[in-house]
């Protein structure tokens, strides 16, 4: 179940198949500054993650991402 709460954050509650409860809490595209998005992300697992993404123009940007698990990454995104 997902439930979008104010300032467009998203609530999400999910059971798995052991019968285990995960909630997550996170939003994408919060704008900075004009060009500048960043998105966060956390749930009960103690995982989170973080993401910055500069936008060149409509169809390119460059993207970074932080997560607990996997680490730092770094990339271009193609928007079409």
């Amino acid at each position: 179940m997902a439930y979008t709460l104010p300032l467009l954050f998203v609530a999400d509650a999910r059971i798995d198949g052991n019968g285990k409860l995960r909630f997550q809490l996170g939003r994408e595209d919060i704008a900075l500054t004009s060009r500048l998005r960043f998105s966060i992300t956390g749930n009960t697992d103690k995982e989170y993650s973080t993401g910055l993404r500069y936008i060149v123009n409509k169809n390119f940007s460059f993207s970074s991402h932080y997560d607990s698990d996997m680490g730092l990454g770094a990339g271009l995104t193609l928007t079409y």
